[in-house]
């Protein structure tokens, strides 16, 4: 039988040690990184905000600009992650005389509810577009 020399011994023992850390942090971390994972996921949805509007048959090309401007002007707010003020062009027939639309996402409800909602800009944008409109539906889903 061989003699085991110190180094080599030394070296076991930083091999069991190694292990028992390996195995001990798996044990109590690894429910954590699963519920983080999870987290990140649910948190990856986007709230999708849109905006159909009818717009009075006055409406001029001046004002549609006044409007577009105004539109883009909200993703100066925070939490307003993406925004696009459109014109429709299904060939269906089925826009019912809604005529454009703006959408936006928010990583959160709260941004959507907290933050943009009773946003000075939103605020000053209503009160220049809703006297343009003859309907206005607003339809919200998470993708």
């Amino acid at each position: 039988m061989t003699k085991i020399g110190i180094t080599d011994r030394f070296a076991l023992l930083m091999v069991i040690i190694f292990y028992i850390t390996t195995v001990a942090i798996g044990f109590f971390y690894h429910p954590k990184a699963i519920e983080r994972a999870e987290g990140l996921i649910k948190n990856s949805k986007m709230l999708n905000h849109i905006v159909l509007v009818k717009f009075k048959p006055t409406l001029t090309s001046v004002d549609l600009q006044l409007i577009t401007d105004g539109g883009y002007s909200l993703q100066e707010i925070e939490g307003v992650k993406d925004l696009n003020f459109t014109e429709n062009f299904s060939p269906e027939g089925l826009n019912q005389g809604f005529t454009h639309s703006l959408t936006m996402k928010f990583a959160t409800a709260e941004d959507r509810d907290s933050i943009y909602l009773p946003h000075p800009i939103h605020q000053k944008f209503v009160k220049l577009f809703v006297p343009f409109t003859e309907s206005v539906l607003v339809y919200d889903y998470w993708d």
